[in-house]
């Protein structure tokens, strides 16, 4: 794959899905909406829309259990994209905030603040360094987002939309009770006129196995069977469904043994090496012409480097003729490093666990995503 090559479609993507949602309300919008989904709204007597998304839950996902899940795979409308870099922090936000990651700051898992000084793992709020929790609420105090809920709610001088999160309700075990999510989901059918509902599922699981495993098959068989449930009880709502991004059965590149690359970073991001994301990797570089002969001896095979300004001129980002937030713009290093094979970097030792899936590179299988529409 050729840097050239990649882009974004700007106008069938998750954020213009978001802008979708915003114009049907009667918002403001701030990018194109897609035009068969506002066909879709266009013909509804009622308002009542409810998005379920299922991280992780891509087209790869989809086609591989096909069989499995035959009710959502038959309610397949559309196929879709997500946005640059297709990754939860990323891609949700997006969503939510119906903007590109160069303009709401949401860039990847781990990102720098440089008003901090300070490399964080944003959902996480803790210094990636040093592993603890940081004093600042990086998401509150730094990227202030307004997420779609309040921009409706807002419009509407009411609370007619609400966020509704799986990770919010705990089992005995801590682990997210999905049955109290669906409970929950229904239960605020009855009060509101938009929810979105975000599942950590299949994505917690897919890290772990891969794609391919029978752990993966049963959880999509229970949400196939939820999901079914939950429409059917509520045939004057319009469900979407859909993902955040992708999945990609990864190899790991142990990058904290490569004492050669490390030598060319400036003397903080020898700690970190990379920020942003394991397949969508940025780097800070004092020695930019030894960095590139490097990459171009170890790493050309299996990633595309782009310098920022490359990276933002292509728009992959987010249209260059919306203003770059600060946040954004200083957790992009000198160059960044796309994975277009299955390989990730790793930035220390994780003896006790290493993922067998993950995303956030260039591939299809990472950034291609499906819609599906029920009860429409």
């Amino acid at each position: 794959m050729k840097k050239e090559n990649i882009k974004l479609d700007l106008n069938n993507n998750l954020v213009n899905l978001a802008n979708s949602i915003l114009k049907f309300y009667g918002c403001d919008t701030f990018h194109n909406s897609i035009p068969y989904i506002d066909e879709i709204f266009k013909n509804r007597k009622n308002k009542k829309i409810c998005v379920l998304l299922y991280d992780g839950f891509g087209k790869i996902i989809f086609d591989t259990y096909k069989n499995d899940i035959p009710f959502l795979y038959s309610h397949v409308f559309k196929t879709f994209s997500s946005i640059y870099p297709p990754t939860t922090v990323a891609a949700t936000n997006a969503f939510l905030t119906a903007k590109y990651p160069r303009e709401n700051g949401f860039v990847g898992w781990n990102q720098y603040f440089k008003n901090i000084n300070k490399f964080v793992d944003v959902f996480l709020n803790k210094d990636s360094i040093k592993d603890e929790k940081i004093d600042n609420d990086v998401t509150i105090d730094f990227l202030k987002p307004k997420f779609i809920d309040r921009i409706i709610n807002e419009k509407n001088n009411k609370k007619i939309a609400t966020i509704i999160k799986s990770l919010s309700y705990k089992d005995q075990e801590k682990h997210d009770d999905f049955n109290k999510f669906f409970e929950i989901v229904n239960d605020s059918l009855k009060k509101y006129e938009f929810i979105y509902a975000y599942s950590t599922e299949p994505d917690h699981s897919l890290h772990e196995t891969g794609i391919e495993n029978e752990k993966i098959k049963n959880i999509l068989k229970y949400l196939e069977n939820k999901t079914k449930e939950l429409v059917n009880s509520n045939p004057d709502t319009l469900f979407i469904l859909i993902a955040d991004h992708g999945f990609k059965d990864v190899e790991y590149i142990p990058l904290y043994e490569d004492k050669e690359l490390i030598e060319t970073l400036k003397d903080e991001s020898k700690k970190a090496i990379f920020t942003i994301e394991p397949r969508f990797a940025s780097f800070f570089v004092k020695d930019k012409e030894k960095f590139e002969e490097i990459y171009n001896k170890k790493y050309k095979k299996d990633f595309i480097l782009m310098s920022k300004e490359e990276l933002l001129n292509s728009e992959i980002l987010g249209p260059k003729d919306k203003n770059i937030i600060e946040y954004c713009n200083d957790t992009l290093g000198d160059f960044i490093l796309l994975a277009t094979s299955s390989f990730m970097f790793s930035n220390k030792e994780n003896k006790d666990f290493k993922m067998k899936g993950t995303h956030a590179g260039v591939t299809k299988e990472e950034l291609t995503l499906n819609i599906a529409i029920f009860n429409n």
